[in-house]
């Protein structure tokens, strides 16, 4: 009965009617304990002053879950210690309901005797026992991130996968038949989104979980014989071919890409910016640093999996720049690359 009355109450506070757009804290925004005298459920003199404290979370105008959690320590038996934690429990709502707070916002948890905070075997961990736990929590706004993944040359919807991950979290959906997919955040969680399909190559985006609905296109490029793709965000310590703390996450994006597409043979091509200069020569370090850059994404697909005939590296110095007379920081950046080229696959 008791672990059927837990997990009842449980339930209900996950479910509370005030907010069905919006979900709680994980966390209390105020937690206090207060203690009983043994056999006792009437409150002691100091619970009002610890009580009260409470209610400055518990405005009428806020929406608000007051959770209470009820013990007794292990003298008697069960049945009557767990009626004892019922009575305890009742004494604080009915405080709470004296002082405003509304009733359908309490939810209560009894467990007699079975949750000790400390050992029964003294006097002074008897009396931790004699407890009841109040928490506050507040509710948080939810909004939805949703998408849809889209053949970037047809526009029509694609099956894909969808990874979605946050600092704490990582998510996989699959699209439906419309290539859409949907899910729900706090307001305000930063997400990333990677989509993958087969013989298509990746897209990556991130955006911020808002109260409206956010809507996002990813169109993937078709991955076939002839085509390329830039690492998006892959970026190197300057003149080096070390990669930042930031870009180490888009290794694992390209292997999942190599390992949805298991046919595949690829090859991993570095380019430098050394805009306003004639082409360099195979033997100059601008050469040499594309050729390493290359290859450091080659070497880590093949530490994690990939075979060596499906891969190969090259470096083209600035013979490819895609802005020669690069004069913005953005325009460097994209001269200063490393591509995805599709030299075999299954795909066309």
């Amino acid at each position: 009965m008791k672990l059927f009355l837990s997990a009842f109450l449980l339930f209900s506070f996950f479910i509370h009617p005030f907010c069905q757009s919006n979900t709680w804290a994980t966390s209390p925004v105020k937690s206090i304990e207060i203690y009983f005298d043994f056999g006792k459920h009437e409150l002691l003199s100091d619970a009002d002053s610890v009580l009260s404290s409470l209610l400055k979370y518990c405005q009428p105008k806020e929406e608000y879950l007051v959770k209470i959690t009820a013990h007794t320590d292990s003298i008697g038996t069960v049945a009557n210690n767990e009626a004892l934690s019922r009575r305890r429990a009742n004494a604080v709502i009915a405080y709470l309901k004296n002082k405003g707070v509304q009733e359908s916002a309490i939810t209560v948890s009894t467990f007699g005797e079975t949750k000790p905070a400390a050992p029964n075997a003294s006097d002074s961990g008897r009396q931790m026992n004699r407890r009841a736990t109040v928490e506050v929590f507040k509710s948080q706004p939810v909004g939805t991130i949703e998408g849809t993944v889209l053949n970037e040359k047809t526009g029509e919807p694609i099956l894909a996968n969808v990874v979605l991950h946050t600092k704490d979290n990582r998510d996989t959906l699959k699209t439906d038949e419309k290539g859409y997919f949907k899910k729900t955040y706090l307001v305000g969680t930063i997400v990333g989104i990677d989509a993958y399909a087969k013989c298509f190559f990746m897209k990556s985006d991130m955006v911020k979980a808002e109260k409206e609905a956010k809507i996002v296109k990813l169109p993937l490029k078709p991955a076939v014989t002839g085509e390329a793709m830039d690492i998006d965000k892959l970026y190197f310590v300057g003149n080096e071919a070390v990669l930042l703390e930031k870009s180490k996450p888009e290794l694992p994006k390209i292997l999942q890409f190599l390992q949805l597409n298991p046919e595949m043979k690829i090859e991993i091509a570095g380019h430098v910016n050394h805009p306003n200069l004639p082409n360099v020569s195979e033997t100059s370090w601008e050469y040499k640093l594309s050729v390493a850059r290359a290859k450091l994404v080659h070497d880590y697909l093949l530490e994690n999996g990939i075979p060596q005939g499906r891969i190969n590296y090259k470096g083209y110095g600035n013979w490819e720049m895609r802005f020669p007379h690069a004069r913005s920081e953005e325009q460097m950046a994209l001269n200063r690359r490393v591509e995805i080229r599709i030299l075999e696959g299954n795909c066309e």
